[in-house]
């Protein structure tokens, strides 16, 4: 019986929303197509994977040493969306969507662009650490990548505002949102 009683409350339990998941903003999303939704969706999910890490890979630019301040909250959507490509073996959403994903947080004060300067110096060292740490992967010795230059500051705020189910990703979060 308990094991009856067990899978019944499994079965019709309210599910949980997972910080990663789509289509839960709380600031309107913009007009799509049923395809566009889609593929909004799927750069929305990958991007939120890296919202949940920008105060841990903050904290790992601004290690290094090298780089100009910044509030410690960064993402890179360029990366994001090559890992969308790989996952989706090349038949993911284009990047065209991913910087409309980028666009929509952007207008809604969730991101900003930082300086040109700023954006140039994380780069650098990002490139500086890859050739460190993985010389085996860059035969050409620049360790560049395309999605280098594509650095954006998270407002945590503003962020929590428009996805309050953050405050369960991880302890960054939480912590922000008792602020």
């Amino acid at each position: 019986m308990s094991r009856i009683g067990d899978w019944w409350r499994s079965s019709n339990a309210k599910p949980r929303r997972h910080p990663t998941d789509p289509g839960h903003a709380a600031v309107p999303y913009p007009a799509l197509s049923r395809s566009g939704r889609v593929a909004f969706a799927q750069c929305e999910q990958y991007l939120l994977r890296e919202i949940v890490e920008a105060r841990a890979w903050g904290r790992q630019v601004a290690s290094r040493g090298d780089t100009p301040d910044t509030n410690g909250w960064l993402i890179m959507p360029g990366r994001t969306h090559s890992s969308l490509m790989d996952d989706s073996r090349g038949m993911g959403a284009m990047p065209a969507v991913m910087d409309s994903v980028v666009q929509w947080l952007a207008d809604a004060g969730a991101i900003l662009p930082l300086s040109e300067h700023t954006r140039r110096a994380i780069a650098a060292s990002n490139a500086e650490e890859r050739l460190r740490d993985h010389p085996e992967y860059h035969p050409d010795g620049d360790g560049r990548r395309t999605w280098d230059d594509d650095v954006w500051e998270v407002e945590p705020i503003r962020m929590l505002q428009i996805y309050p189910h953050l405050a369960d990703a991880n302890d960054d979060w939480s912590q922000q949102a008792r602020r």
